[in-house]
C-alpha cells in the first residue's frame, strides 16, 4: 500500500457527510479534504435537483456558501460546460475504432495532434480538451483491460502520476463517469484503475463522490478477483484498493467481508479486512475475532467456502515451507 502513501485520502468522517449529504458536517471539513469532493459538490450545486423541499433549498445555500471562494470551483465549472452529448458520440466513435483496428492502433478521433506529452497537454489544455485527454486514455486501458482475458497488466499513464495534475486528473475523471454513467461504468472504470499508478486513491475519490456506488463497485472488484493467487501483482493491487476502500467506509468492511465470502475470491482480503476491523473498534482480541471468522469458514456447513478456504490455507503453508527451506539453503 506504499504508493498512495503521501496522498490525502477523504476520511470516514468526510465520507459519511457525503453519504447523508450533511452540509454542516461538511462545512467543518478542512480545505485539502474538501478540496477532494468538489466535483459532486459543485454538481450538486449547479444541476437541477430531483429534491425540491424547503430543506434541499437550504442546504444547497450552504453548498453555494461553502463552494464561495474556492478557486479549484472554476475549473470544475468550466468542466460542467462542455457539451458532454458530442463527447460521447466521439467517444463512440473512437471505441469502434479500435474494435475494428485493435486496441494498438494510434488513431484517435477524442483526441488528434499531440504536441507534447499527455502531463504538458492537459497542462496547455482548456476544459473540453481536457476531458477527451482523460477520457481517451481511459477508454484505451478499459478496452486493454476486456481484451486481456483476466491477466493482469500494468499500464504507465503520465496523466494518473504527474503529482503536480493529480486533484484536476482526478476532477475531470469524476465529471466525466458523473456525465457519461453508460459509457463509463463505474464499476468497468474500478477496474480500469487497478491497472494504473495511484488507482487506489482515483478509485476512493470516484466512490467518494459517488457515495451510493460503495458496496457495487466493492462487489465488481471482488467478482472480478482471484480465487487464490492473492500473491500476483494484480492480486496485491485488487486487495490494496479494496482494503483503501474500507479505511474510507469502516462501517461495512465486514459487509464486504460477507461480499469476499459469498463470491469465494480473494480469501487474504478477507483476513485482512478482519484485522482492519478489530484496529478500528480497539479490539481487545483481535487475535480471537480472526479466529472465529477462520474457523467459522473451516467449520461452516457450506462446502465450497470451506474448500476453497483451506486452499487459502495449504498455499500459505506451503509457501511458508518453502521460505524456510530456502532460508536453510542459504544458511
Amino acid at each position: 500500500m506504499a504508493e498512495c502513501t503521501n496522498l490525502q485520502f477523504v476520511s470516514p468522517f468526510a465520507f459519511e457527510a457525503m453519504q447523508k449529504v450533511d452540509v454542516v458536517r461538511l462545512a467543518s471539513l478542512g480545505d485539502p479534504e474538501l478540496r477532494l469532493l468538489l466535483p459532486c459538490l459543485v454538481r450538486m450545486a449547479l444541476c437541477a435537483p430531483a429534491d425540491q423541499s424547503q430543506s434541499w433549498a437550504q442546504d444547497k445555500k450552504l453548498i453555494l456558501r461553502l463552494l464561495s471562494g474556492v478557486e479549484a470551483v472554476n475549473s470544475i465549472v468550466a468542466l460542467l460546460s462542455v457539451d458532454f452529448h458530442a463527447l460521447k458520440e466521439d467517444a463512440s466513435k473512437e471505441q469502434q475504432l479500435r474494435h475494428k483496428f485493435g486496441g494498438g492502433s494510434g488513431e484517435s478521433i477524442l483526441v488528434s495532434q499531440l504536441q507534447h506529452g499527455l502531463t504538458l497537454e492537459f497542462e496547455h489544455s482548456d476544459s473540453p480538451r481536457r476531458l477527451r485527454l482523460v477520457l481517451s486514455e481511459l477508454l484505451a486501458i478499459m478496452n486493454k483491460v476486456s481484451e486481456s482475458s483476466g491477466e493482469f497488466f500494468f499500464k504507465s499513464s503520465e496523466l494518473f502520476e504527474s503529482p503536480v495534475y493529480l486533484e484536476e486528473a482526478a476532477d475531470v475523471l469524476c465529471i466525466l463517469q458523473a456525465e457519461l454513467p453508460s459509457l463509463l461504468p463505474i464499476v468497468d472504470v474500478a477496474e480500469a484503475l487497478l491497472h494504473v499508478r495511484n488507482g487506489s486513491w482515483f478509485l476512493c475519490l470516484l466512490v467518494a463522490n459517488v457515495p451510493d456506488s460503495f458496496n457495487g463497485v466493492c462487489r465488481g472488484l471482488i467478482k472480478n478477483g482471484e480465487r487464490q493467487d492473492e500473491e500476483s501483482l494484480g492480486g496485491r493491487r485488487r486487495t490494496d484498493a479494496l482494503r483503501f476502500l474500507c479505511k474510507m467506509n469502516p462501517s461495512q468492511a465486514l459487509k464486504v467481508r460477507g461480499m469476499v465470502v459469498e463470491e469465494c475470491h480473494l480469501p487474504g482480503l478477507g483476513v485482512a479486512l478482519t484485522l482492519d476491523h478489530t484496529k478500528n473498534e480497539a479490539s481487545e482480541d483481535g487475535v480471537s475475532d480472526l479466529v472465529c471468522f477462520i474457523s467459522g469458514l473451516l467449520l461452516g456447513t457450506n462446502a465450497r467456502v470451506r474448500t476453497w478456504f483451506g486452499t487459502f490455507i495449504r498455499n500459505g503453508q506451503q509457501v511458508r515451507n518453502t521460505g524456510k527451506e530456502l532460508r536453510l539453503r542459504i544458511y
